[in-house]
């Protein structure tokens, strides 16, 4: 974790944030000491330390419940106060409950009594979708493929021009990244929409560069990556480092290949 830059390491949640807080006051370190053993920088813990007071679900620091909140008994107490007396506002209602020693605010009061919003429907994912989730620099690769037009390019309104996506309206350009470091491993330029073999030679090319195969590939449904070669080829080359441990997780990261067809 040390190895990616400040800005690109996984950013602590607001309820940790205010854990760190905690375990620096504790512990007496310094703002310099925290940010060296949480892999932060000494301005993030300066921040987080000047908007404690922030509050709402939007402070960047947060506690994980909140401090002032009542339990359930006391909202179904003001429910069926409301039910057996309707004409009773949330003044008379935080007034009676205060005569009985429970200090409540009207605002309060009239939040108890909205009714609780009913949560969406999860929707149930399709058998075939899973979620990858990347445990090392090389783990899972992100590819795509754009285009971009050059100076006589998708301006040109009228036909035929208008209609080839292909050189020398535009170029299409693929990208892969590294999903953990978001590190551009290597760039394509074709003249035209490239195909599935063209794209597992520049794969190819790019992984000679890294020096291993990642552990899985995420693509859009481009013909390009449902083409049954693409398949075929992923299926015998993706995963292949994990199998041959040929190269050790803790290399230097390369630099961006860059490859026009």
């Amino acid at each position: 974790m040390e190895r990616v830059p400040a800005q690109r390491r996984p950013h602590y949640p607001p309820i940790e944030r205010l854990a760190i807080l905690e375990l620096c006051a504790a512990r007496g370190w310094s703002q310099a000491e925290t940010a060296r053993r949480l892999l932060v920088t000494p301005l993030t813990v300066a921040t987080w330390t000047h908007r404690l007071d922030d509050e709402g679900p939007d402070a960047l620091v947060q506690v994980r419940e909140p401090v002032n909140r009542f339990p359930e008994l006391v909202s179904h107490l003001v429910q069926r106060l409301k039910v057996l007396c309707p004409e009773t506002g949330t003044r008379r209602i935080a007034g009676t409950l205060a005569h009985a020693g429970l200090h409540l605010g009207a605002t309060t009061v009239r939040r108890m009594l909205k009714p609780a919003s009913k949560p969406a429907p999860k929707s149930c994912p399709s058998p075939k979708s899973r979620t990858v989730t990347a445990r090392h620099p090389n783990h899972v690769w992100h590819l795509d493929l754009t285009t971009v037009p050059t100076i006589g390019g998708f301006w040109i309104s009228w036909l035929p021009f208008s209609l080839p996506q292909r050189w020398p309206f535009c170029w299409w350009v693929a990208v892969v990244v590294d999903h953990l470091s978001r590190r551009a491993l290597g760039t394509a330029t074709f003249k035209q929409e490239p195909t599935a073999h063209d794209m597992t030679r520049w794969l190819g090319t790019v992984r000679r560069a890294v020096g291993r195969w990642p552990g899985h590939i995420v693509t859009d449904h481009g013909p390009q990556f449902t083409a049954d070669a693409f398949g075929a080829w992923s299926r015998q080359y993706v995963g292949a480092s994990r199998r041959r441990r040929s190269v050790s997780i803790g290399n230097s990261p390369p630099r961006a290949l860059s490859w026009t067809a």
